[in-house]
């Protein structure tokens, strides 16, 4: 008896990638250039995304640059910590 697989035949390793004209361009793939990283999932309450959203699309009318939610992030994340840093190196309570 032969048992058949229920898989497609395309994207099994080893079979060969299109060619030429039916190649699509793709991202490159791994991790972005640059300092080293990790990716941090967080779950943000919906409120909260429609703010940051809001927030980025004003910062893009105001400098007419892209930003997205994951730099903005970083840079508040970093900000915040640094801010922090600052308060215990004074001597700071609490």
């Amino acid at each position: 008896m032969t048992v058949k697989s229920c898989r497609p035949m395309g994207g099994l390793p080893g079979t060969q990638q299109p060619v030429g004209d039916q190649a699509t361009a793709k991202k490159p793939v791994g991790r972005p250039p640059g300092e080293p990283s990790t990716i941090v999932n967080v779950r943000l309450p919906l409120p909260l995304v429609a703010e940051l959203d809001r927030y980025l699309d004003r910062l893009e009318g105001q400098t007419g640059l892209k930003a997205n939610r994951g730099m903005i992030t970083r840079r508040a994340l970093a900000l915040f910590l640094a801010s922090h840093a600052a308060e215990d190196g004074r001597g700071g309570e609490g």
